[in-house]
């Protein structure tokens, strides 16, 4: 099956096409390295920021989305440009991650998604079928006590290999020291036998 032409294609479609195209073509985004998009990420997320505090500022445009005041239009084209960038950036990361890292197509997006549904069990669509949250406080409790039992786990794993890690090396100090030890009881008999051998030849020639 032929593939669309590009200028068939709209919206996300479009962007995926553009940033599967650079990694591919591009001079300068071939050699652009993760640190630094995360740069130019933190740059738009500001910018739209300050994007959204402008449009916050204006009551009127809040209050009615279908606003066609020139400087209402205006603001919201400003906050679509710089959703765009953060997306573009957010698209061009995850390319750059799977490029340089190995990190496969689908992994964070999983990651994500897995996340997400252990902090909001009360999500009927994948929850436990008990946890409940009627209100904002309830579903950030809910979200910590969740983020806190993962750190947990996480510790406990971080810990386990450690001591994992010290016991092998220790292990090995062990072995290491007995076959030493092995060598120097060998050796060491060899010696006092050569010594031996050698004060007895030197006696019975004095006593000859």
């Amino acid at each position: 099956m032929a593939l669309p032409n590009h200028n068939e294609l709209v919206g996300r479609h479009r962007l995926f096409n553009v940033v599967s195209c650079l990694g591919q073509s591009c001079p300068w985004t071939r050699s652009i390295k993760a640190h630094e998009m995360l740069h130019f990420l933190k740059s738009e997320a500001d910018e739209l920021n300050h994007e959204i505090d402008l449009m916050n500022s204006d009551e009127v445009g809040l209050n009615d989305l279908n606003n066609t005041r020139g400087c209402y239009v205006d603001r919201k084209k400003a906050m679509i440009s710089e959703l765009g960038d953060i997306l573009f950036d957010v698209l061009m990361l995850e390319m750059i991650m799977r490029r340089d890292y190995g990190i496969s197509t689908d992994e964070a997006w999983q990651a994500a998604a897995e996340k997400i549904e252990r902090r909001t069990p009360y999500m009927k669509e994948w929850g436990d079928g008990i946890s409940n949250a009627n209100t904002v406080e309830d579903a950030e409790r809910i979200w910590k006590a969740a983020k806190e039992k993962e750190a947990d786990k996480l510790d406990k794993a971080n810990k386990y290999s450690s001591n994992f890690v010290s016991k092998r090396s220790f292990d090995l100090v062990c072995i290491k020291g007995r076959y030493v030890w092995s060598h120097i009881k060998c050796h060491g008999k060899l010696l006092v036998g050569a010594v031996f051998g050698y004060l007895f030849s030197h006696f019975w020639s004095d006593c000859r």
